[in-house]
């Protein structure tokens, strides 16, 4: 692939993403199921989502320890453990469990919209798309019917939406790229128990016509996969498998990542995550790198970030294990999870203490604590807004 490519690759998908994000700013704004307005935000910052207590959304500044909270819904109807942010445009779903919702918010203006969607159909993760003529789609990935929910707001009316059918046994993720949708298939049994079927699977669905492609990401396992785009470069993680019948917790397989070249439709490398470890929640930092949560083991559910370089996907170690190394002000180990780094290399995180009162985290690109500040209660999720 020519830097030209990637370049007008890249250029591309930013001219789709800009369409879509000025179409779902009105989409937030119109008439809706639930609507909550709260303080418009600053055009930069950090957004922390809190899953569980008091859901909701925590703006933060680049500086400073004020924060304005947005409520989303009462926890008996929330349960996101993440989010995804595209521009001014939050996105994220609960699970059948909690009455298969999608909440859509517009950032500058603290205004959300719930729709519900199918019942039963249990969401994993919604991301905004382009339609014909530009239209606005949000698509959400329904892991109990096999689907993609394509929803769609004309005005004020009512949400509507279509369906992808047959993606795939457990559709966890969605994206665009080359006139196709991509579904990412974590191939497990999500109706009933999340047991893993097989390996993730990486399912194109052409835009026109009827021949769909197939990639098998042979080693990524888990009931969670994830995707991750950057021009025709595809990152695919996948959490793991692990026995949670009993104590002691039996790992399985530890979580993954792949590199997929979209154009060529094929794996570029694989790479395991560290010996014993659980999870592969992977963020692209806007340093350039990736950005991977996970437990070190079963036994303390230590949290863990590993830094990989996209290139290769070889980890950016410390001295003595494969995650890196954070520090307090007093030299003292620091842990936390859900970690993207700043254009500057500062890795951001959120930690959970006690009554789960949520902090943010900022370090140096040596490691070493240099910001900590509230960021509410029952934190699961974080994103850098540009």
């Amino acid at each position: 692939m020519t830097p030209q490519s990637r370049t007008r690759s890249r250029t591309d998908s930013l001219r789709s993403f800009a369409l879509a994000a000025v179409a779902v700013a009105a989409l937030a704004a119109c008439g809706d199921d639930s609507v909550v307005n709260s303080t418009p935000q600053p055009p930069r910052g950090i957004i922390v989502l809190d899953g569980y207590i008091q859901p909701g959304l925590t703006f933060l500044g680049d500086t400073g320890s004020a924060s304005t909270k947005l409520p989303l819904a009462p926890a008996t109807e929330f349960d996101a453990g993440g989010f995804s942010l595209l521009r001014d445009t939050v996105l994220t779903v609960s699970s059948r469990a909690a009455g298969d919702l999608l909440y859509v918010t517009d950032v500058r203006t603290s205004t959300t919209r719930k729709i519900q969607l199918p019942a039963r159909s249990n969401p994993s993760r919604a991301r905004l798309l382009v339609g014909s003529g530009g239209q606005t789609l949000i698509g959400a990935a329904l892991r109990d019917s096999g689907s993609i929910a394509l929803v769609s707001v004309s005005g004020a009316g009512t949400a509507t939406s279509t369906r992808i059918t047959n993606a795939g046994t457990c559709p966890t993720d969605l994206f665009q790229f080359d006139n196709a949708t991509w579904i990412v298939d974590a191939n497990a049994n999500c109706r009933v128990n999340y047991a893993v079927q097989g390996d993730v699977r990486l399912i194109r669905v052409p835009t026109t016509g009827t021949t769909r492609d197939t990639i098998v990401l042979t080693g990524l396992r888990g009931s969670g996969a994830t995707a991750i785009v950057d021009g025709d470069v595809a990152y695919i993680s996948a959490g793991g498998d692990a026995n949670f019948a009993s104590f002691p917790y039996a790992l399985i397989a530890s979580g993954r990542l792949a590199k997929v070249d979209l154009r060529g439709k094929r794996v570029l490398l694989t790479k395991a995550m560290p010996a014993n470890s659980y999870g592969a929640g992977a963020k692209l930092g806007l340093d350039g790198f990736l950005y991977v949560s996970l437990y070190q083991d079963l036994a303390t559910f230590t949290n863990r970030i590993v830094k990989v370089r996209p290139g290769d996907l070889s980890f950016v170690s410390s001295a003595t294990a494969d995650w890196i190394t954070l520090t307090g002000a007093t030299g003292a180990p620091v842990t936390c999870g859900s970690a993207q780094a700043d254009a500057l290399g500062r890795v951001h995180c959120i930690q959970n203490g006690t009554g789960s009162v949520t902090s943010l985290l900022v370090f140096s690109p040596s490691g070493t604590e240099v910001r900590r500040v509230a960021a509410n209660q029952g934190g699961v999720d974080l994103a850098i807004r540009p």
